[in-house]
């Protein structure tokens, strides 16, 4: 009798046990750790130009890497941020990004961010998502100064190799928290700071997708909450379905009548169509966006949260919405 109630009681802790390690799977951090739109080289200077002094960003001061790429970042509370990218040399790793810019400008990418990348990556080949990792960072310079730091990588990717997300746009990082830290006191410019329109966090990102059904798969496969299909987002012509991250949501949508999303399908097919960014004082950045585009944006009510959105004309494909 004893023997079994022990053997009963192993039992249930290893249920337990593989119960918590299912349940920790993807081991994402804050979720959404960042958003990447490209533009060409010729258009960077001017593009970030426009999110800094139109929009009211605080951008940091560009950042060069040795595999051909040309970024400046605007982070927010959480540690997340948008980034804009742009490419110096046509190479393995920035060939289909140039290929992509000879068509289109506009976010192609975001990544998530994981706590631990060996355990992500386990996870993610044992589930059916062939991956490639952990890849190091490499070290980055300060355009202005020339200035090289992250000798100790500041972050490790996970690259999916099949199974990919919607247009291939999702990647995995984890970063080295204490080397990031360091990079903050060492160069304050590259630190976070107050943004002028009051911007906190990415709120929730916006992907046109081909097989809504697929794309739910492909979410729900990473251990990922998904809600509301066919929930509609009027103002966009959308309709589709909620991925919740810790930190953010993102949109998988289909064009559901004219709008923005049939705008985008039938343009690019798949892809991020743009970015939600929570702010603390909508009336303030919305009066500075005003005030600095001359542009009359209206402010409307959507799921009783007050927003308005700025096209992505103005900024080489980026649609952004502000919602308080």
């Amino acid at each position: 009798m004893l023997s079994k109630r022990i053997l009963w009681i192993l039992t249930c802790t290893l249920l337990a046990f593989g119960v918590q390690a299912g349940a920790q799977g993807l081991g994402d951090g804050r979720g959404i750790d960042h958003v990447a739109s490209l533009v060409r080289l010729e258009n960077f200077d001017a593009d970030t130009s426009f999110l800094e002094n139109q929009l009211g960003f605080a951008v940091t001061p560009a950042l060069l890497s040795p595999i051909g790429a040309k970024n400046r970042l605007i982070w927010f509370d959480d540690l997340s941020y948008l980034e804009v990218d742009t490419f110096t040399e046509r190479n393995d790793f920035t060939a289909p990004f140039l290929d992509f810019l000879d068509q289109h400008e506009g976010v192609k990418f975001y990544g998530t961010e994981v706590v631990d990348a060996a355990q992500a990556l386990s996870f993610l080949n044992g589930a059916g998502y062939p991956a490639v990792g952990p890849i190091p960072a490499p070290p980055l310079t300060l355009e202005s100064t020339g200035q090289v730091f992250g000798f100790t990588p500041l972050w490790q990717s996970i690259v999916l190799t099949s199974r990919v997300a919607p247009d291939n746009s999702n990647f995995f990082l984890d970063y080295d928290e204490t080397q990031v830290q360091q990079m903050f006191h060492d160069f304050p410019v590259l630190a976070p700071r107050p943004h002028p329109n009051t911007a906190h966090k990415i709120d929730t990102l916006w992907l046109v997708v081909s097989d809504l059904d697929a794309a739910i798969d492909f979410y729900q496969g990473l251990g990922l909450e998904v809600k509301f299909k066919n929930k509609k987002i009027h103002y966009l012509g959308g309709r589709g379905a909620e991925v919740r991250y810790k930190n953010a949501t993102l949109a998988l949508l289909e064009p559901d009548g004219p709008g923005l999303v049939a705008d985008f399908a039938a343009e690019r097919g798949e892809g991020i169509l743009g970015v939600s960014v929570q702010v603390g004082n909508l009336h303030t950045a919305h009066d500075l966006v005003q005030h600095n585009t001359g542009l009359t944006l209206p402010i409307f009510k959507d799921k009783g949260r007050s927003r308005f959105l700025i096209p992505a004309s103005l900024t080489h494909g980026l649609l952004i919405e502000m919602v308080e």
